[in-house]
C-alpha cells in the first residue's frame, strides 16, 4: 500500500503525540514513585520486568506480525486460530516463570514469590483480544494510539495510587496484574474483538512457520537489550541497579521514538516502494530520515550535556548517580538510533537477516566485553561496553545496505559529526559557565561487587 505525504504525516503526529504523552506519563510516575520507594524497589521492579519480557520474547511467534501480514487474516476461523495460540503462550510463560522462580530467586536475590505472583501479569495479557492486530493491519493508527494511551493512563494511576498506599514491590506487581486485565477487557470494546477457541491447521502451520523466524529475532533482541541488566543485577548492589534502571529507562525514550516512527513509516514507505529503482527509493526516503536523524541528534548533544543537572533537579540525592550515567548511556544510544533506522530500511526491502546480523554482533561484543569492563572500572566500564557494542552493531546493518543499493552511510557520517559538533557546544558552554561536565559524578561511583 503506498502511502500519500499527507497520510506519512498525520500517521507521524500521532505517533510522536502518543509517545509524547505516553513518555510525559511514565516520566512523571517514575518521580512520583522516587519518592514513595526506595532505589532497591526499583531494582527488584527492573529484574522482574526484564525476566517477564524474556518470557514474552522467547515465546513469540509473531502473532501480531502475522495478523498484519496474512493474506487469510480477514478470516474469523484464522483470528480465532491466532487468539487461541496466544492464549496457550501465556499459559506456557506463566508455567515457565513459575517453575523457574526458584532458581531465579536464588541467582538474583529476590522474593521467589515475587517472580511467582508478576507471572500472573503474562497469564491475564494472554486473554486480551487479537483486535488490537487489526487496528495496526488497517493503519488504523489514531484508534491504536488512543488505545494505547488509555491503557498508560490506567497503568500510571494504578502504580501510583498502590504505591502511594503501601510503598512495596508487591504493590506494585499488583498494580501490573490489574492494568493487564483492564487492558484485555478493554480490547473487547475494539472493532473485530470477537474470538473464541478454534483450531485451525493450516492457519497454525503458518502461524508458527513465520513465528520462527519472529522468535530468533526477538530472541537476539532480547538478550541485547537485557543482557545489562540481567548481569549487572547479580554483579553490583541492587540499589545501584535501581539507580541504573532510572537511567536506562531515560536514556531509551528517543531510541524507542525513533524505533516506533521507523516502524510505522520508514518501514511501511520502503516496503510499499522496494519494487521500484533503489536510486529513486533512497532519494524518496533521504529527505525524512535527513530530519528525523538531525533532530535526534539535537536531543542527544542537548541531553548528554545537561543530564546530571536535570536528575539533579528532579529525583533527590539518592538518585544523584544516575546523572552520569545517563550522559554516558546517552552516547551509545546514537549508534542505536542510527542502527535501528538502518535495520527498518533493510527490513522493508526484505532482507531481515543483516538486522539479526547486527544484534548478534551486538550480543557477542556484550557477552565478551561486559564482564572484564565491570572488573577493571565498575559501572562505567559496562556502560562504555554497551556503547561499544552498538557501534559494531551497525557494521553488518551498512553492509548489508550497501549490498541492497540502500547505503546512507555519508548521510549518517554527516550527522554523527554534527552531534559531534553541537556536543563539544553545549560542553564548551557548560564549562564557561562554571558547571563543570556531566560526568563529574563518577568519582561518586558505588565500585561493583
Amino acid at each position: 500500500m503506498a502511502l500519500s505525504e499527507k497520510r506519512i504525516v498525520k500517521g507521524a503526529f500521532w505517533t510522536i503525540g502518543a509517545y509524547g504523552f505516553t513518555v510525559c506519563l511514565r516520566f512523571l510516575s517514575n518521580v512520583v514513585l522516587s519518592r514513595l520507594v526506595v532505589p532497591e524497589v526499583f531494582g527488584l521492579m527492573m529484574v522482574l520486568n526484564t525476566l517477564k519480557m524474556g518470557a514474552e520474547l522467547m515465546t513469540d511467534v509473531g502473532i501480531g506480525q502475522n495478523i498484519v501480514r496474512s493474506a487469510n487474516a480477514e478470516k474469523q476461523s484464522f483470528q480465532n486460530t491466532a487468539w487461541t495460540i496466544q492464549f496457550v503462550r501465556g499459559l506456557a510463560m506463566f508455567g515457565f516463570l513459575s517453575l523457574a522462580a526458584y532458581p531465579l530467586a536464588r541467582l538474583y536475590e529476590i522474593p521467589m514469590s515475587a517472580i511467582e505472583l508478576s507471572a500472573l501479569t503474562v497469564l491475564v495479557a494472554g486473554t486480551a483480544s487479537t483486535s488490537v492486530y487489526y487496528l495496526q493491519r488497517h493503519l488504523d493508527i489514531k484508534r491504536y494510539n488512543i488505545f494505547e494511551l488509555v491503557c498508560d493512563v490506567l497503568l500510571a494511576i494504578l502504580v501510583v495510587g498502590l504505591a502511594f498506599l503501601s510503598p512495596t514491590i508487591w504493590s506494585l506487581i499488583a498494580a501490573n496484574i490489574l492494568a493487564a486485565g483492564l487492558r484485555a477487557a478493554l480490547s473487547y470494546a475494539l472493532p473485530r474483538a470477537r474470538n473464541r477457541f478454534e483450531w485451525h491447521g493450516e492457519y497454525a502451520r503458518e502461524i508458527i512457520s513465520f513465528g520462527k523466524w519472529m522468535f530468533l529475532s526477538s530472541l537476539l533482541a532480547f538478550l541485547c537489550m537485557n543482557f545489562d541488566r540481567l548481569y549487572l543485577a547479580q554483579a553490583i548492589p541492587l540499589a545501584v541497579v535501581g539507580i541504573y534502571a532510572i537511567s536506562r529507562t531515560i536514556a531509551e525514550i528517543p531510541a524507542a521514538l525513533v524505533a516506533r516512527l521507523g516502524h510505522q513509516l520508514i518501514f511501511p514507505l520502503i516496503a510499499a516502494s522496494q519494487t521500484g529503482a533503489r536510486n529513486e527509493l533512497r532519494q524518496r526516503v533521504a529527505p525524512m530520515r535527513l530530519k528525523l536523524l538531525a533532530a535526534a541528534a539535537f536531543a542527544i548533544a542537548f541531553g548528554i550535556a545537561t543530564a546530571d543537572i536535570a536528575v539533579s533537579l528532579i529525583y533527590d540525592e539518592r538518585y544523584r548517580d544516575a546523572g552520569w550515567m545517563l550522559a554516558l548511556l546517552l552516547a551509545g544510544v546514537w549508534f542505536a538510533i542510527l542502527c535501528s533506522v538502518n535495520e527498518y530500511t533493510v527490513l522493508g526491502v526484505g532482507k531481515p537477516m543483516y538486522g539479526v546480523a547486527g544484534n548478534a554482533t551486538k550480543l557477542v561484543v556484550l557477552l565478551v566485553g561486559t564482564p572484564p569492563a565491570v572488573q577493571a572500572y565498575g559501572l562505567p566500564g559496562a556502560i562504555l561496553a554497551i556503547a561499544a557494542s552498538e557501534i559494531l552493531r551497525y557494521l553488518p546493518v551498512l553492509y548489508g545496505q550497501r549490498r541492497e543499493k540502500l547505503s546512507f552511510f555519508r548521510q549518517d557520517l554527516f550527522l554523527s559529526l554534527f552531534l559531534a559538533a553541537l556536543l563539544a557546544g553545549f560542553l564548551w558552554l557548560r564549562w564557561h559557565l562554571g558547571f563543570g561536565t556531566p560526568f563529574d559524578g563518577m568519582d561518586h561511583t558505588v565500585p561493583a561487587a
